[in-house]
C-alpha cells in the first residue's frame, strides 16, 4: 500500500510533454488495459472507520465516518500532515500538491499545509469570507469551491488564468481543479472549462479545450493536464497531454460508475465492483 501510495504521489506532481488527445471508451483505436475486483476479503462488513480518500502531491488524506481527518505524507512534512485539532463535523476532503482542504457541515472551508512564501497558496479558513460551500476541489497551487447557489469561488495562485471564472456562470453541480485548469459540471450535462496557458510548454495540450459534440455528463476530473467526463451511459471521454496513453480511454469500456485523473494516469471504476487504469500507472 506505502509503495502504491508513493508512486502514485510521485506521478501526480510529474507533468510530462507530448501532443494531446480527444478518446472515448468506443474508439477503435484506444488501448486494452488490465482490470482489477477488489477482494472480497477486504470489503467492509460493517460500517467502514474511513468514507473517503483524496491523494494529493505527497501525501494524502482520509476522512472517517466520524467526521474526523486522517493524513500520511510520503516524507515526514509536519506542516502537511499535522492536522488541526480542532478538525470535526468533516464531510468533504481535498488534497492539494502540497496542502490539504476540508468541509465542514456548516459549509465553512478549513486550510493547512506548507507555509508560502509568495501567498499563493489558496488560504480559505477565514469563516467570514468562506461559507455556504458545498464541494471542494483542490488543485496544484489553486482551489476551487462550489457554493449553495450553484456559482464558483476561487482562491490561490493566478498561473494560467486558473482564477478566472467564465462569466455567466452558474448552474454548477460538480468541480474539478487541475494542475493548470479546471473543470465545471452544469445542470445540462455540460462541462465549462478553463486555465489553458498559451505558449506555455508545459500546459497547451488542450486540456480545458472540451470536445464540442460532449453533451449527458455526469462526472468529471481535471488531472495534471488531462481531463476526463463520464456520460450518463456510462462510457468516458478523455482530451489533453496523452504522452504515455492516459487520454488512450480502453476500448469497448463501459458500465463505469466514477472517474478520477491522475498527473499522468487515468482511472474508472465500473459498477461490477472492477477498476480499468491507463496511462502511466496501470493496476496489476
Amino acid at each position: 500500500m506505502k509503495k502504491k501510495t508513493l508512486i502514485a504521489g510521485i506521478l501526480m506532481v510529474s507533468f510530462l510533454l507530448i501532443a494531446g488527445c480527444v478518446s472515448q471508451s468506443q474508439s477503435a483505436n484506444s488501448i486494452e488495459s488490465p482490470t482489477i475486483t477488489v477482494p472480497s476479503s477486504i470489503r467492509a462488513e460493517k460500517e467502514p472507520e474511513f468514507i473517503a480518500i483524496s491523494a494529493g502531491g505527497t501525501h494524502y488524506l482520509a476522512l472517517r465516518a466520524n467526521g474526523t481527518v486522517s493524513a500520511q505524507c510520503i516524507q515526514n512534512q509536519k506542516a502537511i500532515c499535522t492536522v488541526p485539532s480542532n478538525l470535526t463535523d468533516i464531510i468533504a476532503i481535498s488534497a492539494g500538491d502540497q496542502y490539504s482542504l476540508a468541509l465542514k457541515r456548516d459549509g465553512t472551508v478549513l486550510f493547512w499545509g506548507v507555509p508560502d512564501s509568495l501567498k499563493q497558496i489558496p488560504k480559505l479558513a477565514n469563516r467570514t469570507e468562506i461559507s455556504n460551500i458545498t464541494a471542494i476541489s483542490a488543485g496544484t497551487a489553486h482551489s476551487l469551491v462550489l457554493k449553495n447557489d450553484g456559482t464558483v469561488g476561487t482562491k490561490g495562485s493566478t498561473k494560467c488564468g486558473v482564477l478566472d471564472v467564465p462569466l455567466d456562470f452558474a448552474n454548477v453541480r460538480a468541480i474539478s481543479a487541475g494542475s493548470f485548469h479546471n473543470l465545471a459540471l452544469k445542470d445540462d450535462g455540460s462541462i465549462i472549462a478553463w486555465g489553458n496557458c498559451t505558449g506555455n510548454i508545459y500546459t497547451e495540450f488542450g486540456q480545458a479545450n472540451v470536445p464540442g459534440n460532449l453533451t449527458d455528463v455526469i462526472a468529471i476530473s481535471a488531472g495534471g493536464l488531462h481531463s476526463l467526463a463520464l456520460k450518463s451511459d456510462g462510457t468516458v471521454v478523455a482530451w489533453g497531454q496523452n504522452e504515455i496513453g492516459q487520454c488512450n480511454v480502453p476500448a469497448n469500456l463501459t458500465g463505469v460508475i466514477a472517474v478520477s485523473a491522475g498527473g499522468a494516469q487515468s482511472v474508472a471504476l465500473k459498477k461490477d465492483g472492477t477498476i480499468v487504469s491507463w496511462g502511466a500507472m496501470e493496476i496489476i
